[in-house]
């Protein structure tokens, strides 16, 4: 959990910190004046996908950090809302604060939006750290909240692309990749995959030799919302009659469906591509993450698309 007062009280830190946030969620900033005015002075251009032709809207950012003292963003802060966007040209106000804000704030909001000139938003603390826990901005925690850092159990190396990452999480080490850039989500999905991943019981083998599932790439496409997963089976070699069938895992996967559901609902198709690889453990040459199992698959890393088959296209394990 970010811890929001490691920020001078200032501002002036939280602001520039929102600017990075929406630098590298792909937006084109700017700032409207020469330091902090309340931080009034900082807006964005959002470039959209009409139904009959892309066009940009402009939003103007309010930047409000009570961290310190833990109050909430009063209504005093929303009276001049419509005048500040008119200022600019904006189309949309967003309220970026370190706490909340408050319920006659909230209300404002929505009678400002109820007029159908203005679009408003506000991030709140949660809203602001669940943005800040995706692969393209997570860096951003170690620079401005650098104690809150070492809770994390991430790594995140970007690569040439803004939408393919290396990764390190617990002893895994992962791509990440999305269809277009600064789209992959919240890590959270990933752990939960990840999560997914671990609660299959496989069979215990020996001292020497053992069974075990190991993540190698998360693909995301955002224009339908869904996963790839791609992982290995790794089994000793002469443990074939041991292996868990595909049947048996996709009953815990359940390829094709959401990874979280409810009621009647899914949302989040996750597909899980599942490789069956016999290895021979004792070899000097042998390593659960050997970049064997990463090269020659890049391609298919970086599309989603199955090396071979989901786990729900296969009768009978295939092993490579």
């Amino acid at each position: 959990m970010i811890n929001f007062k490691e920020l001078p009280s200032d501002g002036v830190k939280f602001e520039q910190l929102i600017r990075e946030i929406l630098v590298r969620s792909g937006f084109e900033v700017h700032w409207t004046g020469v330091g902090p005015d309340a931080g009034r002075d900082l807006i964005f251009i959002e470039k959209v996908n009409g139904k009959l032709a892309p066009f940009e809207r402009k939003w103007l950012v309010s930047c409000k950090h009570n961290a310190v003292s833990g109050q909430s963003v009063g209504i005093t802060d929303a009276n001049n809302i419509i005048d500040d966007c008119e200022a600019v040209g904006a189309e949309g106000f967003l309220l970026a604060c370190s706490t909340q804000p408050s319920s006659a704030v909230v209300k404002r909001f929505e009678e400002i939006e109820s007029r159908g000139k203005i679009i408003v938003r506000y991030w709140d603390s949660i809203e602001i750290e669940k943005r800040l826990n995706t692969p393209s901005t997570l860096q951003l925690i170690h620079l401005f909240f650098p104690e809150s850092y070492k809770q994390i159990g991430w790594k995140i190396y970007n690569t040439y692309s803004p939408a393919f990452w290396a990764a390190n999480y617990k002893d895994y080490f992962v791509y990440l990749s999305s269809r277009t850039a600064n789209t992959f989500p919240e890590l959270k999905h990933v752990e939960d995959i990840i999560d997914r991943l671990e609660s299959i019981k496989l069979p215990k083998g020996d001292e020497w030799q053992g069974h075990y599932i190991r993540p190698r790439a998360i693909y995301f496409d955002n224009k339908h919302e869904q996963f790839s997963v791609f992982a290995d089976y790794l089994y000793p070699s002469n443990e074939e009659g041991e292996v868990l069938k595909p049947s048996d895992i996709n009953k815990l996967l359940k390829d094709g469906q959401g990874l979280y559901s409810e009621s009647n609902l899914m949302w989040l198709i996750t597909f899980w591509d599942i490789r069956y690889v016999p290895s021979f453990q004792l070899s000097d040459h042998f390593h659960l993450d050997h970049k064997d199992y990463y090269d020659k698959f890049m391609d298919n890393y970086k599309t989603g698309f199955a090396r071979k088959a989901f786990i729900s296209e296969i009768s009978e394990f295939d092993k490579e």
